[in-house]
């Protein structure tokens, strides 16, 4: 992803973007992104369960709408980046990373429940992640939900998440940095 330049990345993805909906617009199947083997697994049995025929995109057109996401998050475009993770968790609805992305979404409304919801979905799904970035999913899902609940002065259940990221990396300095600073506000508080 083009780091720093929000506006090249958004203008690098515009088109193949557009080239995958021109492609899909007459699909009448249900789409999803299949961005890992376990996933599309799982997202084909959903369909067949409710009956629906359906497709699995390759993960091109998801990481394209992640890169959108992200350069109008960068904007300050906001309410276009909360559609563009919508439309990904459409897409991709048990992508870990997408789901924690759209709960990140609502922080600036402080939205803790939406953000806290979205990001306890996003953990129940992390181990449908590629197996080299499960201990990475786990972890931005449960910092999210963290920073929610630190959000609504639920310490101790951010504490004890803030401390499993711990578990799986002790070298999380996210979570470290959010441990100290729940330290500080129990002090201010006795």
């Amino acid at each position: 992803m083009l780091k720093g330049q929000p506006q090249v990345a958004l203008d690098t993805v515009g088109p193949v973007i557009a080239a995958f909906e021109k492609a899909q617009s007459g699909e009448k199947r249900r789409l999803f992104c299949g961005m890992t083997t376990a996933q599309t697994i799982a997202y084909m049995g959903l369909a067949a369960s409710q009956k629906q025929n359906a497709v699995a995109l390759a993960p091109d057109y998801c990481d394209a709408l992640f890169v959108k996401g992200y350069a109008l998050v960068d904007l300050g475009r906001l309410p276009e980046a909360r559609a563009t993770y919508q439309r990904l968790v459409e897409l991709a609805p048990m992508h870990a990373h997408f789901l924690a992305e759209l709960g990140q979404s609502y922080r600036p409304e402080r939205n803790w429940a939406k953000m806290l919801e979205l990001c306890d979905r996003a953990s129940g799904y992390a181990d449908l992640s590629a197996p080299e970035r499960v201990t990475q999913e786990h972890g931005l899902a449960w910092r999210c939900m963290g920073y929610a609940l630190v959000e609504q002065g639920k310490f101790d259940e951010a504490e004890a998440l803030y401390r499993k990221c711990l578990e799986l990396d002790p070298s999380d300095a996210k979570a470290k940095g959010e441990l100290t600073y729940i330290a500080e506000q129990r002090r201010k508080t006795t």
